[in-house]
């Protein structure tokens, strides 16, 4: 287990939040997770040292559920909610999320808008010149990601990525769904 900054936790409900919005999940509940995100961003302490003895973290302003997953990502290193989500999500983008700086909604778009599935395909496509063609993206964008992709190659595979199940492997007992149950991602804007 390797220790959990309040930048990787947050990074995480940042991902949640965004999971929960593809999927067009209740909004209020997309923004806790954000607000949640946006108070470790502030806090100026490490978190780990507001955990409480029930295992919750001991942050105002938080719901009890959120409390105890926030409880359970920084006292173990992973969050079985997340695990779950990404669980739901095509094994593609769970892929291409392992990239530093690609979350669910820029790994879906990779996905779908130009076919990628792996960092080497982000790798091809950036020096290609066309992840820089979808609407939103530019140089400077492709760039980093471009540099991203190959530390991905590298084997430096960004701190609390999601894990992509091997097709060898016999799924535990609950994670993996068939696709036929995968949650289905509206279409990106």
């Amino acid at each position: 287990m390797s220790h959990v900054t309040n930048r990787d936790a947050a990074d995480i409900l940042f991902n949640v939040a965004t999971i929960l919005e593809l999927a067009e999940d209740n909004p209020y509940r997309v923004r806790a997770y954000r607000r949640a995100a946006r108070l470790l961003l502030r806090s100026r302490e490490d978190a780990k040292i507001r955990l409480t003895g029930a295992g919750e973290l001991d942050l105002p302003g938080l719901g009890p559920r959120l409390r105890r997953k926030l409880g359970e990502l920084l006292s173990t290193g992973r969050m079985g909610f997340y695990v779950e989500l990404c669980t739901d999500l095509p094994a593609d983008v769970v892929r291409l999320m392992q990239i530093e700086g690609v979350g669910p909604k820029t790994a879906q778009r990779l996905n779908e808008e130009l076919g990628l599935t792996t960092a080497a395909d982000v790798y091809a496509a950036a020096q290609a010149g066309k992840i820089r063609t979808l609407f939103g993206f530019g140089e400077k964008r492709e760039r980093r990601l471009l540099h991203a992709a190959e530390a991905t190659l590298a084997g430096r595979v960004k701190s609390f990525a999601p894990v992509v199940p091997d097709e060898d492997d016999v799924p535990g007992p609950t994670l993996l769904r068939p696709a036929s149950e995968q949650l289905t991602l509206p279409e990106a804007a």
